[in-house]
């Protein structure tokens, strides 16, 4: 039962991420999110929150398999989404209302870093 709620939920916030790409792909992001601007690095904030949302609950949905060639202190999962997500901002250099941002990628580190790690802590404290 866990597991099957964990993968609904991270399902549906992938959905969601999905949504927010397709809004800012086609520069309307502003409508929906203007807010943003009025907070000191809340583009950041943003990119942190999300993404270190994404990674938690997905690196608590998927089965955490750790093949022999990867390093511990990365899951299959973060490797996954780290390839997916680095291919997703340079897109962003090609298309006209969004940017390419050094910044923003390592946002989304720190947040891949940071969700895997609060999932990690989770598995070892409830799942053991």
């Amino acid at each position: 039962m866990v597991r099957k709620a964990s993968v609904a939920a991270a399902v549906t916030f992938i959905a969601f991420l999905i949504v927010v790409i397709i809004i800012a792909d086609r520069g309307e992001g502003g409508k929906w999110w203007a807010f943003i601007e009025h907070i000191p690095y809340g583009d950041k904030v943003g990119h942190l929150g999300l993404i270190g949302t994404l990674s938690l609950l997905c690196n608590l949905a998927f089965h955490p398999c750790q093949p022999k060639w990867l390093p511990r202190w990365i899951t299959l999962v973060t490797l996954i989404l780290l390839v997916i997500l680095s291919g997703e901002e340079i897109a962003q250099a090609f298309l006209p209302h969004r940017t390419c941002d050094l910044f923003d990628w390592l946002a989304d580190l720190a947040g891949l870093a940071a969700g895997q790690t609060t999932a990690r802590w989770i598995r070892g404290r409830l799942f053991t």
